[in-house]
């Protein structure tokens, strides 16, 4: 499986991902989460969430918890976001090569692949619900993702405080509370897409340019003694 920590470590990356956060922020005075940045990028869950890690180096930007739930707090917004861009028409995303390079890399882990485009899904099917707090049946009726899947991803989330989970005993069920954020299906299908559409890319290795050299060698000392 793909390192999340890769991208924390692509500097268009880091960018793009903060210039989002700063702008999500700015609309809801001041604050944001994981999910919600993600669901602007073709990007797995925790690759975000570590970079956003990131930035609470910087002066200003807090991690908070309320109700169980991590929030990421940005007192200066146009720290990171200098741009007059509109994210709800992935502007952010546009001449992002280096990004997109990224994003190529990463690519060629299907297993990768495959997270993304589950949690993605999991993601669009929370945001639509009509309750923050959601019972495993809403997901299962709605994703052909199996049952024990989509307890594990969301598992995950509640690790890393993303969302909330409870039991209740009374009917004997799983519930799950996100935090408040929208993800329309055409965002999503954006999204899936776009990764969809970038190439991956293999290096050319450097023993093929060692072999080409080696050879060259071998023929001008062949031509050399043959003149001798």
């Amino acid at each position: 499986m793909v390192d999340s920590q890769r991208l924390r470590s692509v500097p268009e990356g880091i960018q793009l991902v903060s210039e989002v956060a700063a702008i999500l922020s700015r609309s809801h005075g001041g604050t944001t989460h994981v999910l919600e940045i993600v669901s602007y990028f073709p990007v797995d869950v925790d690759s975000a969430g570590r970079i956003l890690e990131g930035l609470e180096e910087f002066q200003g930007v807090k991690r908070v918890q309320k109700d169980s739930i991590c929030y990421y707090e940005l007192e200066n917004p146009d720290l990171f976001s200098l741009r007059e861009i509109d994210i709800e028409k992935e502007e952010h995303l546009d001449d992002a090569a280096g990004f997109m390079r990224a994003l190529s890399t990463l690519k060629k882990d299907e297993d990768w692949v495959k997270k993304v485009r589950e949690q993605h899904e999991l993601l669009q099917i929370a945001a639509g619900a009509k309750s923050r707090t959601i019972e495993l049946s809403h997901f299962t009726s709605r994703s052909d993702i199996a049952s024990a899947k989509i307890q594990s991803i969301l598992n995950d989330f509640a690790a890393e405080g993303y969302i909330s989970i409870s039991y209740d005993e009374n009917n004997d069920t799983l519930n799950y509370t996100f935090p408040q954020f929208a993800y329309p299906k055409r965002r999503m299908q954006h999204n899936l897409s776009l990764l969809e559409r970038v190439e991956t890319k293999n290096p050319v290795r450097p023993t093929l340019w060692l072999y080409v050299v080696v050879a060259a060698i071998i023929l001008l000392g062949i031509i050399i003694f043959s003149r001798l």
